[in-house]
């Protein structure tokens, strides 16, 4: 008997601590419920800031309906410089020598032409030698060859002998011709041995010359007098920046507004007054997927030659006229890399955050000791007060106005291409004038929740 009392007293505890856990893990559920919903609520205030009428109309707050516009502009993009590959040059020898003489210093201009050094070799006098002897024995061998040519064409002469000659005949050419293109190469005149059997002293050349290929000016120069050079060195560095190229980064997003043939006005830091004006030669068809750009490459007319390589530049690319959904530039904030405009949502009947409209009390959920203390609390504040305050009223009927964050393509002077990260109707009201007010004004109500 002792034992079934005992057991039910267990029982009968087990069954209360269960009812209880049950009770607490409900608690539990609806705090955590009731934490999400006002940290969510939280969230929405954020984003929104409320403001009575006369404010708006102190701080000169005005709103302009959302439109599709006719925009004929241009994208902001950032380059840089670079030489156009057509107008650099480096300099060297096509054969070994020592270094005679040079003509130019770093920074000299040159045009295309101009001497730049000599080099001294004696290889030259040994291709000019080559030449003169076969340039004798091709015309000998030219003689020989007509002459038993014109015999067997009289059946004299032996069609042995003629092979043999026609033979002989062209390798002498071919000899000749190959000395004369090296004697070319070299920049040694032909002409120069056509009366060399009649001079007392052999008219040989014993200098080869490096000229310029290219107007420009000389940003390097490798080598000395007495330098013994190879034909893989480079003994200068011309750069002509009368016409230049600038490498723009284009993103992804504008990248369908971007063509060949398009006008680009750029902008330096040096001179920020100076407007130059290009074209779109080249839009890369390979994408760089750390800056996420794609490279277009502008031609620039640099007569002046203020433009100098590796100069960094912003530039306008200038688009066809589009139709799309736009905003003045004014109505555009800033908070860091995040862009965002303001949108006039109406009147709101309540702004006390702690008793919004359209909220339901369960029934008995206020005692009458708090109903007693709110009643005590507003007699109490007319009393010390006198009166309800002027701008109270005002304030609970004030006007919301929420922040909508967007990304922007393209703009003029005027307006800029909004896309919303949220839906927003055409003809909604966006605040072009007093943004920066709202954008204080938000600040605050940010502070206040993270508070709440």
């Amino acid at each position: 008997m002792k034992i079934t009392k005992k057991l039910i007293k267990t029982l009968f505890a087990a069954a209360l601590v269960l009812i209880f856990g049950c009770n607490n893990e409900g608690t539990n559920e609806k705090v955590s419920t009731d934490k999400g919903t006002e940290e969510k609520h939280i969230d929405e205030e954020a984003s929104e800031t409320i403001i009575s009428a006369q404010q708006v109309k102190l701080m000169g707050i005005e709103s302009e309906k959302l439109e599709l516009q006719n925009i004929s502009g241009y994208i902001k993009v950032n380059g840089e410089v670079v030489i156009n590959p057509d107008q650099e040059s480096k300099v060297g020898s096509i054969i070994p020598g020592r270094i005679k003489k040079i003509y130019v210093k770093e920074g000299s201009y040159v045009k295309a032409g101009q001497t730049l050094a000599v080099i001294e070799n004696p290889l030259l006098i040994d291709v000019q030698v080559e030449y003169i002897n076969a340039k004798n024995e091709y015309e000998y061998s030219k003689r020989e060859y007509e002459r038993q040519l014109k015999l067997n064409s009289d059946n004299i002469g032996s069609k042995k002998t003629l092979s043999e000659l026609e033979s002989k005949y062209k390798k002498s050419l071919t000899d000749y011709k190959t000395l004369e293109e090296k004697l070319s190469s070299y920049k040694i005149s032909k002409n120069r041995f056509d009366k060399i059997y009649e001079d007392t002293v052999a008219n040989l050349q014993k200098y080869y010359t490096i000229s310029a290929p290219i107007s420009g000016n000389v940003i390097e120069r490798n080598v000395s007098v007495g330098q013994y050079v190879e034909p893989s060195g480079d003994m200068f560095h011309i750069v002509n920046t009368s016409t230049v190229f600038v490498d723009l980064n284009v993103f992804e997003k504008d990248l369908q507004y971007v063509s060949a043939g398009q006008k680009v006005t750029l902008e330096v830091s040096v001179n920020p007054y100076e407007v130059y004006e290009g074209e779109i030669v080249y839009v890369n068809k390979v994408f760089d997927d750390v800056k996420r750009t794609v490279k277009v490459r502008v031609a620039i007319n640099n007569k002046r030659e203020k433009l100098l390589p590796n100069m960094f530049v912003s530039a306008k690319i200038y688009i066809k006229q589009e139709s799309v959904l736009a905003v003045p530039i004014s109505a555009i904030e800033t908070d860091g890399e995040t862009k965002y405009i303001f949108v006039n949502m109406g009147n709101s009947k309540e702004t006390d955050a702690h008793n919004h409209e359209g909220e339901e009390h369960p029934e008995g959920e206020h005692s009458e000791e708090s109903e007693h203390k709110e009643t005590g609390k507003e007699e109490h504040g007319k009393e010390e007060h006198g009166h309800e305050e002027p701008g109270e009223q005002e304030h609970k009927n004030g006007i919301v106005f929420k922040k909508v964050i967007v990304n922007i393509g393209i703009s003029d002077d005027k307006f800029i291409q909004i896309f919303p990260l949220e839906e927003i109707e055409e003809g909604a009201l966006v605040v072009t004038k007093g943004t920066f007010y709202l954008k204080s004004e938000l600040k605050k109500s940010e502070l206040g929740a993270h508070e709440h």
